[in-house]
């Protein structure tokens, strides 16, 4: 067996969730934000220098390269200047006073916002404290990651705009934050005078990363270097404004009519949408990522983005910058003669039924299980684990490993979670592995494309979701697949770039249920989980059923139980 820290791989493949006290985490917030930010009032004057490249060897030649520089006296008064291949901009602010000289007629999007989230994370402090009372929680690892969406889009077509900010539980730092012309992820804290600063800042999309090479007090700057009012500056300030999509589209140029492409897989109905930053000439200069509800129309989505044009975009008489979300409808149909499948929720459900016992004919059942897995420790152990089943309403899932110990039960109405020891990643995955199809009521059946497929000559019918290359690689942060044979009975999985192989099946009670379930990560074996023992349940106490005091309540899982 080739083995591999089940820690490291599943880490994040599932999130342990719960709302925790909002006025607490809005004070968490606050306070990462108020820490890690420059420009405020009480900071003291500082000289900051960073290099700015692409975080990515695979955008070398993305052209984002360049060099931010800021003396800042207090928040009303300061000097920037920002240089990239194409565009050099040296901004100074004196009170009311904002004077500008500018070589290039484009600020790029990716440095405008470099610039300022190396002093100020998180824009509108305020307004995002707000949506943080109301937001989605998640704890994943040693991260409180605190997620919400605005709608946007216009009447006629409906969209949302995500926003985010994460904290270290340890540390109390932002990690990331984000929302609409706004956000980074900031890494390699440093104290300067109280404030703990960021000497990494990644932002955008291709991304770049910020190095900061010089954080030190302001000295000795000369006589008039922060007048607002010498000449020499531009007569129109360059600005950029960010625009809802009904104020973007009011400025757009006639088109003519899309043309779809017919595609094998749904959804055939749907939207495509992208961020885009259009000059004050009414050209689109940058566009963010192309996402729909069906991949195969983001290369089409993005050649008509591309050829988008504006009308010049006027604030207060002056032509600005503009960035905006915009979206396009899309409906398209299957080619002719192509062979259509049932839903994925059909498949899902009937391989449910036909596989694992629990989803099957109702006969109450024990089942036990036994697994080797490195944990923590880094030493190899066997792990147990074991299912004892009466109904929908009354079950107890339960695994051991080393010192860990994770349980899931429900009676009656009362769920219950319970989990200790450091290596409870691991005991929720074999839980997962042993049922790896998700509930209904936990995905969109227009996420997933049907076709048939082979599994070690087996001929089967694939159900997957999330993206796959063109030359067939999965990709391991986004696609889901399910493999089922002709019988309807699951064959494979694929989540997180690891596979699971359901083998040797054994009828119980008219369930084939697999005795071996082999888990593979590029196209090694990490670990094989062997059922030991299935028989009848018999008569089990309710409090059987009962972990007092670990009251839960299903959320944030794909499990149907």
């Amino acid at each position: 067996m080739r083995e591999q820290s089940w820690v490291l791989v599943f880490a994040a493949l599932l999130t342990c969730s719960s709302i925790g006290h909002t006025e607490d985490l809005v004070k968490d917030v606050r306070k990462a934000v108020e820490r890690s930010t420059l420009d405020q009032p009480g900071t003291k004057p500082f000289h900051l220098r960073a290099v700015v490249t692409p975080s990515f060897a695979r955008d070398k030649d993305s052209g984002r390269t360049g060099e931010v520089e800021i003396w800042w006296a207090s928040p009303t008064q300061w000097r920037r200047e920002s240089r990239s291949p194409e565009f050099h901009q040296i901004e100074i602010v004196d009170g009311a006073h904002d004077w500008q000289k500018n070589e290039g007629n484009y600020f790029p999007e990716w440095l405008r916002e470099t610039a300022i989230e190396l002093i100020q994370p998180v824009r509108s402090l305020d307004q995002v404290l707000d949506q943080v009372k109301t937001a989605e929680i998640r704890h994943i690892g040693p991260m409180t990651h605190i997620g919400w969406t605005t709608t946007s889009g216009t009447a006629e077509v409906k969209n949302i705009l995500r926003s985010s900010v994460a904290l270290h539980d340890g540390t109390g730092l932002l990690l990331y934050a984000g929302g609409f012309g706004w956000g980074g992820e900031f890494k390699d804290y440093a104290s300067f005078h109280g404030r703990m600063i960021a000497r990494t800042v990644n932002v955008g999309s291709p991304q770049v990363t910020a190095k900061v090479t010089t954080l030190e007090d302001l000295r000795n700057t000369p006589a008039g270097f922060f007048d607002a009012t010498a000449p020499g500056g531009d007569a129109q300030p360059l600005q950029t404004a960010l625009l809802d999509e009904t104020s973007l589209r009011r400025n757009l140029l006639p088109m003519g009519p899309a043309a779809w492409p017919p595609v094998q897989d749904g959804p055939f109905e749907g939207n495509v949408t992208t961020i885009v930053v259009v000059d004050r000439e009414g050209k689109i200069r940058e566009m963010g990522s192309v996402i729909s509800e069906n991949s195969v129309m983001n290369q089409t989505g993005k050649q008509l983005f591309a050829a988008m044009q504006f009308k010049p975009f006027v604030v207060n008489g002056v032509p600005v910058q503009a960035m905006s979300q915009v979206t396009i409808p899309f409906k398209t149909s299957r080619p002719i003669g192509v062979e259509t499948f049932e839903s994925a929720g059909t498949f899902f459900e009937r391989g449910r039924h036909l596989g694992f016992p629990a989803s099957g004919t109702g006969t109450g059942y024990v089942l036990r299980a036994e697994f080797e897995a490195k944990g923590k420790s880094g030493t190899t152990e066997k792990g147990r684990y074991e299912d004892t089943w009466l109904s929908d309403t009354q079950w107890r899932r339960e695994a051991w490993f080393s010192n860990s110990h994770y349980v899931r039960s429900r009676n009656g109405e009362q769920a219950y979670q319970f989990s200790e020891g450091e290596d409870g990643v691991i005991l929720r995955i074999v839980l997962k592995a042993l049922e790896p199809i998700p509930a209904i009521d936990t995905f969109t059946e227009s996420d997933w494309r049907i076709r048939r497929d082979t599994v070690d000559g087996i001929p089967t019918v694939r159900v997957l979701a999330g993206y796959q290359s063109p030359e067939g690689k999965l990709d391991p942060e986004q696609a889901r697949g399910y493999w089922f044979d002709s019988n309807g009975q699951l064959v494979k999985t694929y989540f997180k770039g690891m596979e699971t192989r359901q083998l040797e099946i054994e009828d119980f009670a008219g369930v084939k249920v697999a005795r071996r379930i082999d888990v593979l990560r590029d196209g090694g074996l990490v670990t094989r989980i062997r059922v030991t023992g299935i028989s009848s349940a018999g008569t089990t106490p309710a409090k059987t059923f009962e972990v007092p005091g670990h009251e839960w309540t299903r959320a944030f899982t794909d499990e149907v139980r």
